[in-house]
């Protein structure tokens, strides 16, 4: 039983469908309205710390990559990330940064102007350089919920109850459960 349907939850039911397991999913909210559904679709690699955020980042990607070739409804798209520089300071920190020991295992590095325009045309006025990130990635937030959701209604082993539906009495702020019994948690 999984309590939560953003992301976070929707991914377990993902992976607990994926490992054999009978999932039940609740959700209070009849529509996605929590904080992971407002993260705009971002899979960011560039800006993690060294070590187990940037391993975890990675992984993730690579499951968010996995995931969209089997539901191509969320929207993955391996569109990279495109960090412009606007003057000869901003430069200077991103050639820095590119020349970081683990810049290479972000798939980071420095563009010129001419290679920030080849890589965005619609990039317009003075842009002293770029921070290229080719493993960045977006799915599309507002698609890829429902997509995930109703990619695990077709693996039978999966029951989604949005809308506190799945309560065994409806509560509202002026009713009051059943004597002897405790809310569901």
């Amino acid at each position: 039983m999984i309590v939560g349907g953003g992301v976070l939850g929707t991914w377990h039911a993902l992976e607990l469908c994926g490992a054999g397991f009978t999932v039940t999913h609740m959700e209070a909210e009849a529509a996605p309205q929590g904080a992971s559904v407002r993260n705009f679709g971002l899979i960011w690699v560039s800006g993690r710390r060294t070590g187990d955020e940037l391993d975890a980042a990675q992984r993730s990607r690579r499951r968010w990559e996995e995931v969209g070739r089997v539901v191509p409804d969320i929207g993955f798209r391996p569109a990279g990330s495109l960090t412009l520089a606007s003057n000869d300071e901003e430069r200077k920190v991103m050639e820095e940064f590119a020349a970081h020991p683990d810049a290479a295992a972000r798939s980071i590095t420095f563009v010129d102007p001419a290679q920030v325009a080849s890589l965005n045309p619609a990039v317009r006025g003075d842009i002293a350089g770029g921070l290229h990130c080719s493993v960045d990635a977006v799915v599309e937030p507002r698609r890829a919920l429902s997509a995930l959701r109703n990619h695990l209604s077709t693996q039978g082993s999966y029951t989604y109850h949005p809308g506190g539906a799945w309560s065994p009495w409806r509560t509202t702020p002026s009713s009051t459960p059943p004597a002897g019994a405790g809310r569901p948690i």
